[in-house]
C-alpha cells in the first residue's frame, strides 16, 4: 500500500525566472505536486553593471560587501567582477542578506562571514551585533535596480559610508498571460509562490479584473512579511510566509498550506449503505432448516409430510401473502425514509449554503480587518519616518543655525578689525606717511647692504629716507636723522671692493687668453706667431727673381730661442684643450669673485697663473699682460666689513618714545612709554605732538 506524499494532487505555479524555478520545481514534484511554470520576471545586466563591477574589483576600498539575492552573486560572476580569491590581509567581509545568497556566494568560492537568522531580510541583518557600530567604515552594496532603501539608510545613519552596486535589473514577462487566464477560469491552480514584489505587482496585473476576485481567493506563498502586506493590500484573502527565501522552505510552507486545503475539503457521504442493507435483510427469505438437526425435529417433519395436502397448501398461501405483505411495508418503508432523507439532505445544503456564506463573509471581514491593520501599521511607519525626517531636520538646521552664527560672528569681527584699520589709516596725517616712508627706505636699505652689498644703492635709500624725516616737520625724529648722518658718513668712507670692475677685468683676460701664443710647438705656430713682415718689392728695373724669391722663403720661417726644454709637438686638439683649460680656471675665479669667497678667488688665480706660466710663451706680449693682470687682481680684497647702519631704523621704530621725549617734561612719559620693538597705540599715532 503507497504512502500518500503533502503535495498529491496539488497544482502550484510557480513565478520564479526560468533559470532559479528548476530546484523548486524539483522539489515539488518529489512530493507529489505539479509544478505550473510561469516566469514573470527576467534577469538582465542593469545600465550600471559597469560601473557595479568596476566598484567591486576594488577590494581594499571596502571593510564590508553585502551582496542582497543570489541574482546579485550570479551577475557579478557572470560580469567576471568577482575575485577568484580574496587576500586576507586586505579583503572586505562579506554579508549574504538570506541562506540561498549564502549558497551561492559558496558556489563562487567566497566564504560569508555575516548571514542574519532567522529572519532572513534586511532587517535581520541590520540587527546583527556586527552591523551596530560601523562609524566611519566603507560599505558596498550589491543588488539589482530600484529596491528597498531600508538597508543603506540604516547603515548611513550609523555613520557608516554606503555605496551601491547595481548590476541587474528585473523585466516583466507578460508572454504566460493567457495561460494563467485559462487555469484560474478553470480552477487548474490549487496555490501561488511569488518572490519578489515586482513578480507580485505583475501577477496581479496580468490578470483581468473578473478573474481577480479567484486569484485573490487562491492560497499565496510568499518570502517575507513585507511581500504578505503588499499581496493583502492588492485583495490576497489567504497569504503564507515562507520562514527564508530557499527552496526548503518555500516547499515546506507549500506542504502546510497544501494540508489545511486538504483538512477542508468535505468527506463523502456513506449514510446510505446501512439502510440498504437493512432492507436487504427484511426482504431476504427465512433460512430453510439445516440438514443434520435432532431427531425430534425430523420427527416432526415426518408428521407434517404425512398431513393432508390441503392443510399444507393454505399454510402456504398464508405465508405467501404474509410475505407479500411484508415486502409491501418493506418498500413503503423504503420510500418514506428516502424523501425524508431527501427533505434532510435538501435542509442540510441550504444550511451549508448558508454556512458556506457566513464564512465566506467571515473571512471576508478578517481580510478587510487585516488590510486595515496592515494600513493602521503603515500609517504608524510613516508616523515614525515623518517624526525621524523632522527630528533630523530639526537637527540639521539647528547645526546649520549654529554655524552660520559663527560664521556671522567671524564675519563680523573681521569687518570691525578692517573699519578700524581704515578709520587708523584716515586718521594718520601726512608728516606719519613720511616717517612711514622713512622706515621703509631704512628697512630696505639695512637688508640690502647686508644681502647685495650695493653701497650706491644703500646711500641713495638712506639720504631719501633722510629727505622724508625733514619734510615731515617733526620734532621727534631730530635723533634719528644724527644717527642717519653719521651712519651716511660711515658708509661714504667706507670703501667696498670693485666687484664689477674685477669681473670686467677678468671677462678681458679671458678674450686675451684666446689668442695666448702656446710654448710648445703646434701646427698652427703660423697663426699665433707675430705677423711676417712683407717682403719688399723688387727695385724697379731689377731682374735678380732669384734674391727675392729666396728673401720670401726667409719671410715664412721663424727662429725661436727658449730656456726651456721642448719635449713633444702638440696636437691642434691639445693645443685648443691647452687654452680651455686657462678660460675654465680663470671662469672658475670670476664665479668665485660672484660669490665673494676670497679664498677660492685667490685659489683659482694662482691655479690660472701657474697654468700660464706652465703652457704658454712668456716672451709674448700677451703674456706679460695676462701675468700682470692676474697678479693685480690677486692683491685684491673681497671681504670687508660693512658699517653698522641699524640705529636709525631702530630710533625710528620707536619714534613714540622720542616724541615724548621732545616734549616739556617728556621725560617721565618717555621712560612710561611701551619698551623697544612694541608698537605705538591707536591714539598716539594718529598725530602730532
Amino acid at each position: 500500500m503507497s504512502v500518500s506524499r503533502p503535495l498529491t494532487g496539488m497544482r502550484v505555479l510557480v513565478t520564479r525566472p526560468k533559470d532559479q524555478a528548476e530546484p523548486l520545481c524539483r522539489l515539488i514534484e518529489a512530493e507529489g505536486g505539479t509544478p505550473v511554470r510561469l516566469p514573470l520576471i527576467d534577469i538582465q545586466p542593469s545600465v550600471h553593471a559597469a560601473e557595479g563591477a568596476s566598484r567591486l574589483q576594488q577590494v581594499s576600498e571596502w571593510e564590508w560587501w553585502i551582496f542582497v539575492s543570489a541574482n546579485a552573486v550570479n551577475q557579478a560572476r557572470a560580469l567576471g567582477a568577482l575575485p577568484a580569491a580574496l587576500a586576507a590581509d586586505r579583503a572586505p567581509r562579506i554579508a549574504a542578506v538570506g541562506k540561498a545568497t549564502a549558497d551561492a556566494l559558496a558556489d563562487a568560492g567566497i566564504a560569508v562571514n555575516l548571514t542574519p537568522e532567522p529572519q532572513s531580510n534586511s532587517e535581520g541583518l541590520l540587527a546583527m551585533p556586527a552591523m551596530q557600530h560601523i562609524a566611519g567604515q566603507r560599505i558596498l552594496i550589491v543588488r539589482g535596480e530600484g529596491g528597498r532603501e531600508l538597508l543603506k539608510q540604516q547603515l548611513a545613519e550609523r555613520g557608516a559610508l554606503v555605496q551601491y552596486a547595481e548590476l541587474y535589473r528585473r523585466e516583466p514577462i507578460s508572454g504566460g498571460a493567457d495561460t494563467l487566464i485559462a487555469a484560474l477560469r478553470e480552477g487548474a491552480l490549487d496555490i501561488l509562490s511569488v518572490t519578489s514584489g515586482e513578480a507580485l505587482d505583475h501577477l496581479y496585473h496580468l490578470v483581468p479584473l473578473e478573474q481577480r476576485e479567484r486569484l485573490a481567493g487562491t492560497p499565496l506563498v510568499v518570502l517575507s512579511e513585507r511581500l504578505k502586506s503588499q499581496a493583502e493590500s492588492l485583495g490576497f484573502r489567504h497569504v503564507s510566509v515562507a520562514d527564508t527565501a530557499s527552496d526548503p522552505a518555500v516547499l515546506q510552507a507549500l506542504t502546510d498550506v497544501a494540508a489545511h486545503l486538504t483538512s477542508l475539503r468535505p468527506t463523502p457521504n456513506y449514510g446510505d449503505k446501512p439502510l440498504a442493507e437493512d432492507a436487504k435483510e427484511m426482504t431476504a427469505p427465512p433460512e430453510q432448516p439445516a440438514a443434520a438437526d435432532s431427531p425430534h425435529r425430523k420427527g416432526k417433519a415426518a408428521s407434517a409430510s404425512q398431513q393432508p395436502p390441503r392443510k399444507s397448501r393454505f399454510v402456504a398461501w398464508i405465508g405467501y401473502l404474509i410475505l407479500i405483505a411484508i415486502l409491501l411495508l418493506a418498500s413503503a418503508a423504503y420510500f418514506i425514509l428516502q424523501e425524508l432523507r431527501s427533505k434532510q439532505e435538501g435542509l442540510g445544503g441550504e444550511l451549508n449554503k448558508g454556512d458556506l456564506h457566513v464564512l465566506e463573509l467571515t473571512r471576508q471581514v478578517s481580510s478587510l480587518q487585516t488590510q486595515l491593520a496592515t494600513l493602521h501599521t503603515q500609517f504608524a511607519t510613516l508616523q515614525a519616518q515623518l517624526g525621524t525626517e523632522d527630528s533630523k531636520l530639526e537637527r540639521v538646521l539647528g547645526e546649520q543655525s549654529a554655524d552660520f552664527g559663527e560664521k556671522l560672528k567671524d564675519t563680523r569681527g573681521e569687518l570691525e578689525q578692517s573699519i578700524q584699520a581704515i578709520q587708523r589709516q584716515l586718521s594718520r596725517t601726512h608728516g606719519d606717511i613720511l616717517i612711514a616712508d622713512a622706515e621703509y627706505l631704512l628697512g630696505i636699505a639695512n637688508q640690502k647692504l647686508h644681502l647685495v652689498g650695493d653701497v650706491k644703492s644703500v646711500l641713495e635709500a638712506m639720504q631719501a629716507a633722510d629727505q622724508r624725516l625733514h619734510d615731515s616737520g617733526d620734532p621727534g625724529v631730530f635723533k634719528v636723522r644724527e644717527a642717519l648722518a653719521d651712519e651716511i658718513n660711515q658708509l661714504e668712507a667706507f670703501h667696498a671692493p670693485d666687484v664689477i670692475g674685477l669681473s670686467a677685468k677678468l671677462l678681458a683676460v679671458e678674450a686675451k687668453a684666446r689668442e695666448l701664443p702656446l710654448f710648445l710647438p703646434h701646427p698652427d705656430m703660423s697663426k699665433e706667431s707675430r705677423e711676417t713682415p712683407k717682403a719688399e718689392p723688387p727695385a724697379a728695373g731689377s731682374d735678380n727673381t732669384a734674391d727675392s724669391t729666396l728673401e720670401q722663403l726667409k719671410g715664412l720661417v721663424t727662429v725661436r730661442r727658449s730656456d726651456r726644454p721642448v719635449q713633444a709637438v702638440l696636437t691642434p686638439e691639445e693645443a685648443a684643450g691647452l687654452r680651455e683649460i686657462l678660460l675654465l680656471k680663470l671662469e672658475m675665479a670670476r664665479a668665485s669673485l660672484l660669490r665673494g669667497d676670497d679664498a677660492l678667488f685667490r685659489g683659482n688665480l694662482e691655479s690660472a697663473s701657474a697654468w700660464l706660466n706652465e703652457n704658454f710663451d712668456r716672451e709674448s706680449p700677451a703674456f706679460k699682460d695676462i701675468a700682470g693682470d692676474l697678479k693685480a687682481m690677486a692683491d685684491a680684497q673681497l671681504k670687508a666689513s660693512f658699517p653698522d647702519i641699524s640705529k636709525s631704523l631702530s630710533l625710528l621704530r620707536n619714534v613714540e618714545k622720542l616724541r615724548l621725549g621732545a616734549e616739556p617734561g617728556g621725560e617721565a612719559k618717555a621712560n612710561a612709554a611701551p619698551p623697544s620693538g612694541e608698537p605705538p597705540s591707536s591714539e598716539t599715532a594718529g598725530g602730532k605732538p
